[in-house]
C-alpha cells in the first residue's frame, strides 16, 4: 500500500469493511420474513437447511460481485452496459432486472405497510407512501462522500430488525432433534417446494448481487491495483460476517414460525403470527417484531432504491437518482396494496418470482468473474469457476422441477 492520504483503504482503514453488511439487510427484508416464517408455520423445521444452503449460495455470489467492482473499478450494470452491444438486448435485459427490482420492492414496500399498520393502525395504502418517503430520506446519504453514513444507517436498521425478530425465541423451548433434521435436506410435496424457492429467492435476490458491486464501486472503485488484493481478502470477511448474521436471523424467524405459530394459526400471515406471538408470549415481543419488521422495510427499500437506480444508469444510460426511482417504484406497490388484501400471500409471490429471475443475475456475474479481460489477474480460479457455475445449475434445475408434475 501506499500510504498516501488520498489512499481509500490508508483513509478509511478497516471502516472499508461494510458494503456486505449494508447489502446483507436485503437477506433479512419483509420477503424473508414472509417465506420463513410462513415455512415454519406450516412445515416445522423441515425447510432449515434451504437457509442454509441459500446463505452458501449468497456467500459466494456477494463476494464475486464485490470482487468484479474491486478488480474492474466499475459495477456490475455497467460492464453489462459496455458488452450488450445491441440496444434492442440491453433493453431487453434491463426489463427483465427492472421487474425483479420492482418485485424485490414491492415486498419491501408491503413490509413496511404491515408494519406501520401493525404498530399505528395505519391505512396499508397510506403506510406504503410513508415508507417511500422514508426511504427517500435516507437515499439521500447514497451520495460519494455519504456512502459511509449510508452504510452506516442501514446497518444499524439491520441490527434493529435482528433483535426485533428473534426477541420471542428467548421465552420458547426449541426442539434440538428436530432442528438437526431440518438440516437434512427434504421436501415432501408441491407446496414445500415453492416455499424452497421462495426462501432462495429472498436469500440470493438479483438486486443484492447488483447493489453490492454498486456500492462497492463507488466507495472503492478507484483504488490502487496494489490495494485490490488486500481489499479482496478483507472483503471476504465482510461477506463472511453480513451472511451469518443474516443466516442467523432467518433461521430464527423460521422457527419463531415453527415454535410459537405452527398449529396455533389457520392462515398464517405476519399479522395473525404477530397477534400470536403477542397473546402467548406477551405484548412486547409481538411489538418488537413489528418494530424489526419496520426497521427491515426502511432499510432493504433505501438499498432496493440504490440498485434500481444502479442498474438503470448502467444498462440503459439514463441517469436517474436514487430517490427519483424510488419514487417511481412506490407507484405498483401502492395499487396493489389497494387491490389484493392478503399481504403475505403477495410477499411470498414476489419472492417465489425473484427465485425464477435470480439465473439470470447470477449467469452474467460468473461469466464476467471469470474473463481475464474484465479482471486481469483477479479472474476467478477454476474452483471458483466450478463452484459458481454449479450454483447456476442447480437454481435453474429447481426452477424447472417447480414447473413439473410432483
Amino acid at each position: 500500500m501506499t500510504g498516501t492520504s488520498k489512499s481509500p483503504l490508508t483513509k478509511a482503514g478497516l471502516t472499508f469493511v461494510g458494503p456486505a453488511l449494508a447489502t446483507g439487510v436485503a437477506y433479512i427484508d419483509p420477503g424473508n420474513v414472509a417465506t420463513n416464517l410462513t415455512a415454519g408455520a406450516r412445515f416445522g423445521y423441515a425447510l432449515i437447511w434451504v437457509i442454509v444452503f441459500a446463505n452458501i449460495g449468497a456467500w459466494l455470489v456477494q463476494y464475486l460481485s464485490a470482487k468484479l467492482a474491486i478488480a474492474s473499478g466499475k459495477s456490475m450494470a455497467e460492464l453489462l452496459g459496455e458488452a450488450i452491444k445491441k440496444r434492442w438486448l440491453r433493453i431487453i435485459y434491463w426489463l427483465q432486472a427492472e421487474a425483479m427490482i420492482l418485485a424485490t420492492e414491492l415486498a419491501e414496500v408491503v413490509g413496511g405497510a404491515i408494519a406501520l399498520h401493525l404498530l399505528f393502525g395505519l391505512n396499508p395504502v397510506f403506510g406504503a407512501i410513508v415508507i417511500g418517503a422514508a426511504a427517500f430520506l435516507i437515499l439521500s446519504l447514497a451520495k460519494n462522500e455519504k456512502v459511509g453514513i449510508f452504510i452506516a444507517v442501514v446497518v444499524g436498521l439491520m441490527a434493529v430488525t435482528i433483535v426485533g425478530f428473534v426477541s420471542s425465541l428467548f421465552t420458547s423451548e426449541i426442539d434440538s432433534v428436530a432442528l438437526a433434521l431440518g438440516l437434512v435436506p427434504q421436501i415432501s410435496e408441491r407446496d414445500e417446494l415453492f416455499l424452497a424457492l421462495g426462501i432462495l429467492g429472498a436469500t440470493i435476490m438479483p438486486h443484492a448481487i447488483y447493489v453490492h458491486s454498486a456500492l462497492t464501486a463507488e466507495r472503492f472503485g478507484r483504488v490502487k491495483d496494489e490495494e485490490k488484493r488486500t481489499l479482496i481478502k478483507w472483503t471476504k470477511l465482510d461477506v463472511s460476517v453480513a451472511m451469518g448474521i443474516a443466516g442467523i436471523a432467518n433461521i430464527g424467524i423460521l422457527l419463531v414460525g415453527a415454535v410459537t405459530v405452527a398449529g396455533d394459526v389457520e392462515d398464517v400471515t405476519i399479522d395473525s403470527a404477530v397477534a400470536h406471538i403477542s397473546e402467548f408470549h406477551g405484548g412486547i415481543f409481538g411489538t418488537l417484531f413489528a418494530i424489526g419488521l419496520l426497521a427491515s422495510s426502511l432499510a432493504s427499500s433505501a438499498v432496493g432504491g440504490y440498485a434500481g437506480a444502479s442498474v438503470m444508469n448502467g444498462l440503459t444510460k439514463i441517469k436517474v437518482s436514487a430517490q427519483v426511482r424510488r419514487l417511481i417504484s412506490i407507484v405498483p406497490s401502492v395499487l396493489i396494496l389497494a387491490v389484493f388484501p392478503n399481504s403475505t400471500a403477495v410477499l411470498v409471490i414476489s419472492q417465489i418470482a425473484l427465485a425464477f429471475g435470480l439465473p439470470l443475475a447470477l449467469a452474467p456475474l460468473v461469466w464476467l468473474t471469470g474473463r481475464r479481460k474484465v479482471m486481469g489477474k483477479y479472474v476467478n480460479s477454476l474452483v471458483t469457476k466450478v463452484l459458481a457455475g454449479a450454483l447456476l445449475i442447480v437454481l435453474i434445475g429447481l426452477n424447472l422441477a417447480s414447473l413439473l408434475p410432483f
